[in-house]
């Protein structure tokens, strides 16, 4: 007498794994993308966070008297703009689309990362529908 599996049973473990795949996918679909959204929040943080310390210390080089060469003078009227983040924070992957800076903080702030486009308004952050 052979051993083995028969034809039906192999089918019905088929038939049970297909079944697991396909309650499964969704779940880990929904996982990377709450990620993908956690990595894009945590950049904007951390470039809005980036750009308030850049200006600090750059106030503070200009009460010292050693500002100046390149760096980014924040309280001009046009210090602080997309093509000047990159001065002032490793933008990684990211990329900043618009910044307003006023009142010693980052005002408004858009940044595409990771598939993801976050806005910050003051003390909000808010993810753009894709």
């Amino acid at each position: 007498m052979k051993k083995g599996f028969t034809l039906v049973e192999l089918l019905a473990v088929i038939i049970i794994l297909a079944v697991i795949a396909l309650i499964a996918t969704p779940i880990v679909v929904d996982v990377i993308d709450d990620a993908k959204d956690s990595v894009a929040y945590t950049e904007t943080q951390r470039i809005v966070e980036g750009i308030t310390n850049y200006c600090q210390a750059m106030e503070m080089k200009k009460q010292m008297g050693t500002f100046g060469g390149e760096d980014v003078d924040c309280a001009a009227a046009q210090g602080v703009k997309t093509t000047n983040v990159s001065k002032m924070v490793d933008l990684k992957k990211a990329e900043v689309t618009a910044v307003s800076y006023t009142g010693g903080k980052v005002a408004s702030i858009t940044v595409k990362s990771n598939g993801r486009t976050i806005t910050f308004n003051g003390s909000t952050y808010s993810k753009a529908s894709n």
